[in-house]
């Protein structure tokens, strides 16, 4: 049953990473070329956490590019952490298409037992993808200045507490 621990303490380590309070880091706010978007007056401060972490961290990914200026160097790592948040995104959005086609029925509907073999197959697939993410992440990490580290810790993070198209 170790496998199981294992895989929710992965889960776990990363969404508590990207989900991270940016506003008790007094981290600013990102600019997308005009003024900053302003908040209704009834907004509260805190932090909205998305429901789809891979999803808002996907939408960030075009101006968290440019915004980094990869060195050539780089843009290798870059790509491949790119695909793997974009992957594990497509992963969930298939997830959840699945789970509504199991609204309308059909002429067989699954059984119980095939519901649970394929929710189980597809965590599996996820854990695996998130670990390679993690491990990607690690790598495209390491080869970033203190600058670009700076700004991809600020906007991950921010991806999560105010993501894009909400």
């Amino acid at each position: 049953m170790a496998y199981p621990r294992a895989m929710r303490a992965a889960v776990l380590s990363l969404v508590a990473f990207l989900v991270l309070d940016a506003a008790a880091q007094g981290m600013p706010r990102r600019e997308r070329g005009g003024a900053p978007r302003e908040r209704p007056s009834s907004a509260t401060p805190a932090a909205v956490v998305a429901n789809d972490p891979f999803s808002a961290l996907e939408r960030e990914l075009p101006s968290l590019e440019v915004d980094l200026m990869l060195k050539p160097a780089q843009v290798d790592g870059w790509r491949v952490f790119a695909r793997d948040v974009r992957d594990i995104a497509e992963m969930d959005r298939t997830r959840r298409k699945h789970l509504m086609s199991l609204r309308e029925g059909g002429e067989n509907p699954p059984t119980a037992s095939a519901l649970i073999a394929t929710l189980a197959e597809d965590e599996r697939q996820r854990y695996e993808a998130i670990v390679d993410l993690k491990r990607h992440f690690d790598q495209l990490f390491a080869a970033l200045d203190d600058g670009q580290r700076r700004t991809i810790d600020r906007r991950l993070v921010q991806s999560q507490v105010e993501p894009l198209g909400r």
